[in-house]
This record gives C-alpha cells, sequence and structure tokens, in this order.
C-alpha cells in the first residue's frame, strides 16, 4: 500500500485533505484514482488508513480508521561522526528503519570532512521521510544539527546510559551492557572513518561515557554503526 505523509491539521473527523508535493505524488506520479486505498502518515504518531475520494491539485480522502503508536522504549540516540561520500545518507536511512529516535552528526578530531552545507542536510530529511513510507514508521527520528565533539558532551546530560564505541577497548564489549531498562535513554558515541583520539575518550569518560568495543575486528566506521544500533535495539527488545 502506498503510504503519504500528511499535516496534522489537514485531518479532521472522517475527512483528510493531502497538499503539495504528496498530492502531486499521489496524482501525477503513482496516477492513483478516486477509491485508491493509501496509508497516511502524520509524523507524530498517527497512522490512518484512507480512501482517495477525489484528486486534483489538492488530493481530498476519506479516513477509514486511525491507530496511534507509541514510540519505542528505551529511546535510542546514535551520535555520528561524519563520514565521507554518502555513507551519511545510508546510515540516516537505517537509523531510521531500525528505530533510532534521534541521530545527530558531529565534527571531531579525526574526521576527514568538512561540516554540510543546508542543502545536504535537507537531503538528509528527505532520506529519513522516504525511508518512513517504506518501513512504515509513524515518527520520523529527530536529525540533529552537525556539532563539535565537545558541544555533543556537554549537552549529553539528559541520557540514563552513555556508551562510546572505541576499538582499542579491550575490556568492555558492547553486549556487556545487557538490556537497559525500558524507561530508559541510551546515546551510543560513534566515530568517523579515523575513530577517536585517546583524548577524545578520555573527555567522554569524564561526561560519563563508557568505553566499549565490537569485537577483535577492527570495523568500518558505517558497519560499526549499523552493528551498534541493531545489537542496541535488539538489547531494548525493539527488534
Amino acid at each position: 500500500m502506498h503510504r503519504f505523509f500528511i499535516d496534522p491539521e489537514d485531518t479532521n473527523n472522517n475527512q483528510a485533505i493531502l497538499r503539495g508535493r504528496e498530492a502531486h505524488h499521489l496524482c501525477k506520479v503513482l496516477r492513483l484514482q478516486a477509491g485508491a486505498a493509501v496509508e497516511l502518515l502524520d509524523g507524530r504518531g498517527a497512522v490512518y488508513q484512507a480512501e482517495v475520494a477525489q484528486t486534483g491539485h489538492d488530493v481530498f480522502l476519506t479516513i477509514l480508521s486511525r491507530e496511534i503508536h507509541q514510540p519505542d522504549s528505551p529511546s535510542l540516540t546514535i551520535a555520528q561522526g561524519l563520514l565521507k561520500g554518502q555513507k551519511m545518507d545510508f546510515l540516516a536511512q537505517k537509523a531510521n528503519e531500525l528505530g533510532v529516535t534521534a541521530f545527530l552528526p558531529f565534527s571531531s578530531d579525526h574526521c576527514a570532512v568538512t561540516p554540510p552545507k543546508e542543502m545536504k542536510r535537507s537531503r538528509w530529511e528527505k532520506i529519513v521521510l522516504e525511508s518512513c513510507k517504506q518501513c512504515g514508521r509513524p515518527v520520523p527520528l529527530q536529525l540533529g544539527e552537525v556539532v563539535h565533539f565537545n558541544t555533543l558532551l556537554a549537552e549529553s546530560t539528559g541520557y540514563d546510559k552513555k556508551i562510546i564505541l572505541w576499538e582499542k577497548e579491550t575490556e568492555s564489549r558492547l553486549h556487556d551492557i545487557g538490556p537497559p531498562a525500558s524507561s530508559l535513554s541510551v546515546i551510543a558515541l560513534i566515530g568517523p572513518e579515523g575513530g577517536f583520539s585517546k583524548e577524545e575518550v578520555n573527555r567522554a569518560e569524564l561526561a560519563g561515557f563508557l568505553p566499549v568495543s565490537l569485537g577483535k575486528r577492527t570495523l568500518r566506521a558505517e558497519t560499526a554503526a549499523l552493528s551498534a544500533m541493531a545489537v542496541l535495539q535488539f538489547l531494548g527488545g525493539n527488534l
């Protein structure tokens, strides 16, 4: 079934109006006609089963049912050091598919790329929304502004469990943290291609982060990030 994002203000009782780009996609690209069944996401947790009533510049729909989805618990925030090429596109998409609550890009000592321009961020936002339509996620992940590593540490006080992935950690592995309680909020710091410097790990520990590794193999940055997301969501009961 085709899915579309709708402004919550454009739903009223059993009626809804699809406007702008989403209306254009329904009419001109998919060429759906009156009577077609669709699913509407309002980005706040409401999912509507609806039927197209009238097409045109705006699309009028009849709402057949409404369901409210609760966010995953525990919540998982992934803070990712900036990566080269389209790797950040890939990770934003996969983080959304895996149910990550927030995705926070940051720059650090070993980042090989400069902070992206607004155009790049807009691309990430579009990728996340398209991912929601593909996987049926009612609420897209929160995409943070690019900040420096030190700023990220200073703003991490509100999390219940904090970890930093470091390939040189020899005592603690990711699975050792155990299943987090359902009420907890978890943040995981994952470095860029060059990893974290020893000084950065020290600063993270002072900010309350626990260094952990993903095992004896050295993984590519994007592989480490994807693995950490999956393991943490599994431990939290969200996979």
